[in-house]
């Protein structure tokens, strides 16, 4: 079975599979009987749910960025996390040691023309006064040491609107330019030279981190009784909400997040499709 909210067809199709209904079962259930109330039918229908098989669920999802090389890294060793990117002979890494700027991962720190940056992130977080500089050196060590991990969406209807301008060149780049010329001109290069992609790949429950499904939350999210549940009836309950309000056109933007250390191997990419 696959978790496929990417469009709001494929998100119903989710649901009918998940809930071995036919379209008008689902219908009659979830409109008439329910009168759309997602708790009504949770409790209505918990016997069938709790039958649910969910270990070998796909969960669908996309990727998108400024390529400057058509994909071909990525088509022959997967999607890697950011300090894969940065410690491997990858095309970033490449282009940013061209413009001086270099990475230490284990030593935390950035160099950049000869002068070395430090960018441990537990030196900064929970700082209250920080200069401009030490400000943008926590953005950059955030970025390397604590939101590194490979993200995606599971749904998102206008890429475009996104704000940072991922379809043109690596996000990290706008956390070095506010800090040095060189990689502001390597942005500028970027996303003159770059075609824009989608890469549409999956990911098991296992390489999927806790807090995509909410499962960090202590409170209740949207949901009722949510702190009663275990893991796998937590994980069920937030696919298959999602998935009805996909279905019904009432969500277009959700987010994956893969764990820290999983790599997106490329048999588990889908499809690479060019943005016009």
């Amino acid at each position: 079975m696959n978790y496929d909210i990417r469009t709001c067809d494929s998100a119903r199709q989710f649901v009918l599979d998940f809930m071995n209904m036919t379209p008008n079962e689902f219908e009659t259930e979830y409109n008439d009987e329910c009168q759309k109330d997602f708790e009504k039918f949770w409790e209505r229908n918990i016997d069938r749910i709790q039958e649910v098989d969910i270990s070998n669920i796909k969960i669908m999802a996309f990727h998108i960025l400024g390529a400057l090389d058509e994909c071909e890294e990525i088509k022959k060793n997967g999607l890697k996390n950011l300090q894969e990117v940065l410690s491997n002979d990858t095309l970033l890494k490449k282009k940013l040691s061209k413009a001086g700027i270099e990475f230490d991962i284990p030593g935390k720190s950035m160099i950049c023309n000869g002068t070395s940056y430090d960018i441990n992130y537990d030196k900064y977080k929970g700082e209250l006064y920080l200069s401009d500089l030490e400000q943008n050196l926590q953005n950059v060590a955030r970025r390397v040491y604590y939101d590194f991990f490979i993200n995606g969406f599971l749904c998102n209807d206008n890429v475009y609107r996104y704000g940072t301008k991922i379809h043109k060149r690596p996000e990290f780049i706008i956390h070095l330019r506010n800090l040095f010329m060189r990689a502001k001109k390597l942005e500028e290069y970027w996303e003159s030279n770059s075609k824009s992609y989608r890469i549409d790949f999956y990911a098991t429950i296992e390489q999927v981190t806790e807090f995509t499904f909410d499962l960090n939350v202590i409170q209740n999210p949207p949901f009722d009784d949510w702190s009663y549940l275990d893991v796998e009836m937590k994980i069920k309950k937030w696919m298959l909400s999602h998935a009805i309000d996909r279905a019904n056109n009432m969500l277009s933007e959700k987010f994956v997040y893969i764990k820290d250390n999983v790599t997106i191997p490329p048999d588990q990419i889908v499809k690479i499709s060019e943005l016009k």
